[in-house]
């Protein structure tokens, strides 16, 4: 029996004779074996050697006794109940000439240190001399169960030649992972082994936990074996093995056979332990298997059998642009859905393997994020989060964390992403209109239809309608693969950036070729085509051009965009692709008024601001900013009219609002072409508050005070009624020239005259067009029309018909307000709505001023008929 036990220990791949082994199963540390040190800051707890020094910053350490040096294995237990750092560490001193591992003269030490800004970390080996250390060897970073702790069983293995070779299991067991190795050489003798303890925070006292303490003599009797395969390239495998091997048989290239594909055709040494095996032949993307044989260590340890590793290559392939697409974006999350915070998604269109490693993402603000190691298969999806909230979509795909998290913005952002030699792969310009729905820009994600399409845009996107409100890691709910964009491309707008350039903006993407082709676009006036186009987007929607004559001021110059198409081959609107070019003056203080303002709106209406062009030039509004001086905080703030330019011709009337729609729909709006709609307009109390306008110098143009209380004073009513200037001559702020629009008027005039400006020269009264008319529905005369004009603003009218024998038979007004100069129409029916009989009729209308002052004036008219 002893023979055979002999034999068995002769032929084990290590003879291990163990000069230290400490379970603290005995529970003390003081004797078999002795540690020594700060030994009242420590205690066995449970059979583990636990700190317990001072709760306030501390050093403390024990040491015992080890001359073990070469041909030496080490192996512990190491507990932490925090998240190590770098100045809440523990050591392990492997090797140390001195017993007070706290000195610094004369030390000469390795050991072990564990502790960084991140989470996700692994041990450093560093060599101590004196009062300097330098790491010999920084493993690689291993992520580890819990972030606020640590549970690792280390080996430490040295050999006669100084190399080290570590190895850790973050679980706590004997799974052992080779982290690395290193030859160093520079101590060869040891008397202590020991263990010491930093923090500087107090809470850390006794977080420190030690056990299965073992030092012991090897004798390396196993063959090397195969860690690692990593493809470097198409054509070259990189092996790495558990130790070094000798230089005969590790490059000899019999030794190596690919599966399939049969020997390298040369092998190098990248270094003790790790070969490169070079091919002749490309690799295909594929699962391979490689073989190594024969194979032996530097100690003469041969390979005994075959020993083989399965990867997976992916072949070298160039990502080109849309092969992998922002697919899905989750802007503005609401805490009671599922989804309940930001993420976007990627896609590979193609059926390539595409590694992403070190790609850039990034938003408007230059916010940017490296993603980590990771490849997407042809075909897949990866959610991307901040690190935090990989919890949460882990449960619907593979999720890979950012750090930092580019923010994303509700109302929308410009994302980009781009490999790491900054070649944009993706990029988008997304805006809350793109939802569709106004409902959904809120908790909904945002997800592109098409994700192949060559076109990009709002017309590829829309809100999810999935149950969860969005899809992140599958197919989008909203995914059509036959979606075309039939609509005709746009000019969307043009800005002058000076007297030869001009930025052409297009409401959608435009084909390339046709993009930048100068035959495309020409300028009256002897202009001509540019000299130069040049795209200004990542969409393919904006060029700039560079013109051969410049722009002279003053003048209108029409530009014409033909033969541009979008990806689906529509042409240009042939309604929509020509655009005003003017040169124009600067805008002076009195050159653009405030009109009008509507403050309280209807119920589900909007704000409006109206100016007017007090000029005789053409003057452009992008270089106006508005703002409410007399609100608060960012209410304040002014906000550009436009980004674009804007022409206002002389004495016209346009009109600022965040919903130009809602606005035609609440009042008749004459010139529906005259408003901007703007992403924000300042906040406008109901009460009371201002309005100031100012130019591109940060000049006050013109200003605006207003009340509640300026209203007609007879108005029980005031929502949905505007202020409106009643004289251009008189600064806005004056007592009195701003007075609530006329009922007769739909109680505002949107980018026409004011109902209630006045006109000293005015000639008062009230006329009719014709005194005959005849409600046939002929088209001729069908109603009476009465004219009317008053020099003042601000009055009340009663105005009633009567027939030949005096009886009342139609109240056309009856004490409303009225514009100081209008037209009211009867359509020749009574007050049941009923066609009144042929004869004549007496119309009296009465006019009052909140003075007291009343006017009468009296008409009579016929109501005809056609003779049988």
């Amino acid at each position: 029996m002893r023979k055979t036990l002999l034999i068995f220990i002769l032929f084990c791949s290590k003879l291990a004779f163990a000069q230290l082994n400490d379970n603290f199963s005995d529970g003390d540390f003081t004797n078999n074996p002795t540690w020594g040190g700060t030994t009242t800051y420590f205690q066995v707890v449970d059979g583990a050697l636990v700190s317990n020094g001072p709760q306030a910053a501390s050093t403390i350490y024990l040491s015992t006794a080890n001359s073990m040096g070469a041909d030496v294995a080490w192996e512990f237990l190491l507990n932490l109940s925090f998240d190590p750092s770098t100045t809440n560490y523990p050591r392990i001193y492997l090797m140390s000439n001195l017993a007070d591992l706290s000195a610094t003269s004369g030390m000469q030490a390795y050991y072990l240190q564990l502790g960084s800004s991140s989470n996700a970390e692994n041990f450093a080996l560093m060599k101590q001399n004196g009062s300097s250390a330098t790491a010999i060897l920084s493993l690689p970073d291993k992520s580890r169960p819990a972030s606020s702790s640590v549970l690792v069983r280390v080996r430490v293995e040295r050999n006669s030649a100084g190399r080290w070779d570590i190895y850790t299991d973050f679980n706590g067991g004997t799974n052992f992972t080779h982290d690395g190795e290193v030859v160093d050489n520079t101590y060869n003798t040891a008397a202590y082994f020991g263990v010491y303890c930093r923090y500087s925070t107090a809470s850390r006292y006794n977080m420190f936990k030690f056990d299965d303490f073992k030092i012991e003599t090897y004798i390396d009797q196993s063959a090397p074996q195969l860690m690692a395969v990593k493809s470097l390239n198409d054509t070259a495998l990189e092996l790495a093995f558990n130790e070094g091997l000798a230089n005969g048989t590790a490059l000899n290239p019999t030794n190596y056979n690919l599966v399939g594909l049969g020997n390298p055709v040369s092998v190098e040494m990248l270094s003790s332990s790790t070969v490169k095996l070079n091919f002749s032949a490309a690799l295909e993307t594929a699962n391979y298997t490689i073989s190594v044989s024969n194979l032996a260590d530097l100690k003469g340890n041969v390979m005994m059998s075959n020993q083989q590793k399965s990867f997976l290559h992916i072949k070298s392939y160039t990502p080109q642009k849309g092969d992998v697409v922002i697919n899905e974006i989750m802007a503005a999350p609401s805490s009671s859905a599922l989804l309940n915070k930001e993420y976007i998604e990627l896609y590979n269109t193609t059926d390539k393997y595409i590694i992403i490693s070190g790609w850039k993402y990034k938003d408007a603000s230059n916010s940017t994020a490296t993603l980590p190691a990771d490849t997407l298969y042809p075909k897949t999806y990866r959610i991307l989060c901040a690190v935090a909230d990989v919890g949460l979509y882990q449960a619907y795909g593979k999720t890979k964390g950012l750090s930092p998290w580019p923010s994303l913005n509700n109302d929308g952002d410009e994302l980009s992403l781009s490999t790491a030699n900054g070649d944009v792969i993706d990029a988008l310009a997304y805006k809350d209109t793109w939802y569709r729905d106004s409902s959904k820009k809120t908790g909904y994600a945002l997800e592109l239809i098409k994700p192949t399409s060559p076109c990009g845009g709002a017309y590829n996107w829309t809100a999810s309608t999935a149950t969860n409100q969005g899809t992140p890691g599958v197919q989008n709910a909203v995914f059509d693969p036959n979606h075309i964009d039939l609509v005709a491309p746009k000019i969307l707008g043009v800005n002058l950036l000076s007297d030869t350039q001009v930025q052409v903006d297009f409401d959608k993407s435009i084909q390339l070729a046709m993009l930048t082709d100068d035959n495309n676009y020409n300028i009256n006036n002897g202009i001509g085509k540019p000299q130069s186009v040049s795209v200004n987007n990542t969409e393919n929607s904006s060029v700039i051009l560079l013109l051969s004559s410049p722009i002279l001021p003053n003048t209108e110059n029409l530009l014409t965009v033909n033969n541009v198409s979008n990806c689906a081959g529509i042409a240009i609107d042939p309604a929509a692709n020509t655009a005003l070019l003017v040169m124009t003056p600067a805008i002076k203080t009195g050159d653009i008024l405030l009109s009008e303002i509507l403050f309280n709106p209807k119920t589900n209406g909007v704000d409006f601001v109206e100016l007017y062009n007090a000029t005789d030039k053409i003057l452009d509004l992008k270089e106006l900013s508005i703002a409410n001086p007399s609100a608060s905080g960012s209410g304040a703030s002014k906000r550009a009219l436009s980004d674009r330019s804007v022409y206002i011709r002389p004495k016209t009337y346009w009109v600022l609002t965040a919903d130009p729609l809602i606005v035609q729909n609440q009042y008749e709006v004459k010139n529906p072409q005259q408003m901007i709609k703007m992403s924000t307009i300042p906040a406008f109390n109901t009460s009371s508050g201002a309005a100031n306008l100012y130019n591109k110098d940060l000049e006050l143009i013109d200003s605006l005070v207003y009340t509640d209380k300026m209203h007609h004073a007879l108005l029980k009513d005031l929502k949905g009624v505007s202020l409106e200037r009643v004289s251009f001559d008189q600064p806005a702020y004056q007592a009195g020239n701003l007075q609530s629009a006329a009922a007769a008027s739909g109680f505002a005039t949107p980018t026409a005259p004011n109902s209630q400006l006045t006109n000293e020269n005015a000639k008062e009264g009230i006329s009719l067009v014709s005194r005959t008319f005849s409600p046939d529905n002929d088209g001729f005369e069908d109603q009476l029309q009465i004219d009317y004009q008053f020099k003042t603003a601000g009055k009340l009218a009663t105005v009633n018909i009567f027939d030949a024998k005096g009886n009342l038979v139609r109240r056309l007004l009856k004490n409303s307000s009225i514009a100081s100069k209008g037209a009211l129409f009867w359509d020749g029916k009574n007050d049941q709505a009923q066609t009144c009989t042929v004869g004549v009729y007496v119309l009296k209308f009465a006019v009052f001023s909140l003075n007291g002052q009343t006017e009468h004036f009296t008409k009579s008219c016929v109501l005809a008929a056609k003779l049988n």
